[in-house]
């Protein structure tokens, strides 16, 4: 769907929204509205919200600070309907008698719902800025400024001068409401995601400039840090892997601790949430960024446990469907079992086993990198070994032949998890020195040689493994 057609979409929306407030208010009808108008305020702000997100490449006007953008006229509507509907909301809780505490992990949440949308919100405009190119970088800021100054969760943060001061004065006050909805309800999932990623850009936020190629392993000044309330002093990814990892800490069916509650009257925005494809992209939204933080701490145990729950987990609908499709009907077995290389890979389960496959395999990458630079001591030589059985564990989990995934590789583009595998038969073949190889410009034929080559010497290692103990 293009930007356009979004924006068609949502404007109707809005027209509706729109409408329905105007007649709720309306004194010609002798009967009282039953509508409640600050989810209606609410609905509002979203569909401004996504109609603005659909304007934000929009040019600046040339050499004005002030840009005067369609798009910051509608992120602002969106983000007063937003700090309408909280106030709404928080006086009807006041006259109810406080917040409903039996709907947690969905979208029940009341006024601590439209509190996390207008902060997030803020956050996600200065989120925006910081990522445009340098020459309107500056521009854009002060834009996102303008944005998120329409709304403070605590005015005190508000104390700087200066473009870099005042994008920091934002930040921390987005991150001290996420912080405040976690707080209120530890299960607020969506509030942890986003204090997660606001960490991860921390050293963005700090400096546009900043080497993004190091991410977010980078640190923040003390003098700043120190008003983002949970940011680690020495790596900005340690604080985020600490949120994301609270998502996975408790065995459920699912692999990832978020569920979604229907109340017996469920609000408009609810009911739209309320489908499985949904509810599978965000979880899968979680697990992608809980990969990507363990990824950049090179925490590779925690993905590979979760690799591990994945394997042993109930397969998804959708994918079940395709497999037993491409069987032409019948029970396609356990999903363990299947290709991660055929079909689509649109199912969920596929989706997690190769994002994590992947993750692990570029971790090894890295490390044979850091290896070729600094030279194969005995103990990278056992090292180097570790990670040879590693990246064959990952290979045989695709479930795909050797010749199979040459032609993938050939036709889509490389697989880490390959790459490491190949790299690390070859450096072991050539004396534990690191191959240099590139895989580019190989044939099928050449990569299918030495993947069957890695995978025979693989095999003749666990078997000495194995044997080893009987002597």
């Amino acid at each position: 769907m293009t930007d356009y057609e979004k924006r068609k979409i949502a404007e109707r929306s809005l027209s509706a929204f729109q409408e329905a407030i105007e007649l709720s208010t309306s004194n010609e009808y002798t009967q009282k509205s039953q509508t409640t108008i600050w989810e209606i305020k609410f609905m509002t702000g979203k569909c401004c919200e996504k109609i603005a997100t659909t304007l934000r490449e929009e040019i600046y006007s040339s050499g004005s600070t002030e840009s005067g953008r369609l798009y910051e006229k509608i992120m602002s509507d969106a983000i007063r309907n937003y700090s309408e509907s909280l106030a709404g909301a928080r006086e009807a809780e006041k006259t109810s008698g406080g917040p409903d505490k039996t709907c947690i992990g969905g979208s029940s949440h009341g006024a601590l719902e439209c509190l996390y949308r207008l902060h997030s919100s803020r956050f996600k405009v200065l989120l925006a800025a910081i990522r445009r190119i340098k020459e309107e970088c500056e521009i854009a800021e002060l834009e996102a400024f303008r944005i998120a100054s329409l709304a403070w969760f605590d005015e005190s943060n508000q104390s700087s001068t200066g473009v870099r001061g005042q994008t920091w004065d934002v930040l921390a006050d987005c991150v001290d409401a996420l912080t405040h909805c976690r707080r209120e309800i530890p299960l607020f999932h969506r509030a942890a995601y986003r204090l997660a990623q606001a960490y991860s850009w921390a050293p963005a936020f700090h400096n546009p400039d900043c080497d993004l190629t190091k991410g977010s392993k980078q640190a923040v000044p003390a003098t700043k840090s120190y008003r983002i309330r949970g940011l680690d002093t020495e790596s900005c990814a340690e604080s985020a892997a600490v949120v994301m990892t609270t998502l996975f800490e408790k065995r459920r069916s699912q692999l990832c601790a978020v569920w979604v509650t229907t109340s017996t009257a469920p609000p408009p925005f609810e009911v739209l949430n309320d489908s499985l494809r949904k509810y599978d992209a965000l979880r899968l939204k979680y697990i992608s960024a809980f990969i990507d933080c363990m990824r950049v701490c090179g925490q590779n145990g925690k993905i590979e446990t979760l690799l591990n729950c994945a394997i042993t987990s109930s397969q998804d609908l959708p994918g079940f469907y395709e497999a037993s499709a491409s069987l032409r009907g019948g029970d396609p077995g356990k999903h363990a079992r299947h290709s991660l290389l055929r079909g689509s890979g649109n199912g969920f389960i596929t989706k997690v086993k190769r994002n994590a496959i992947s993750a692990i395999g570029e971790m090894i990458l890295k490390d044979l990198a850091v290896m070729k630079k600094n030279g194969v001591d005995n103990e990278g030589k056992m090292k180097l070994t570790h990670h040879f059985k590693s990246a064959y564990k990952l290979f045989r989990r695709l479930n795909t032949p050797c010749r199979e995934v040459a032609e993938f590789i050939r036709s889509t583009g490389p697989l880490c998890e390959v790459q490491a595998f190949c790299k690390c038969y070859l450096s072991i073949q050539a004396g534990y020195r690191i191959s240099a190889i590139h895989f580019d410009g190989m044939d099928t034929e050449s990569l299918c040689s030495i993947l069957e080559g890695a995978v025979s010497k693989a095999k003749s290692m666990v078997q000495e493994a194995k044997d080893a103990p009987k002597k």
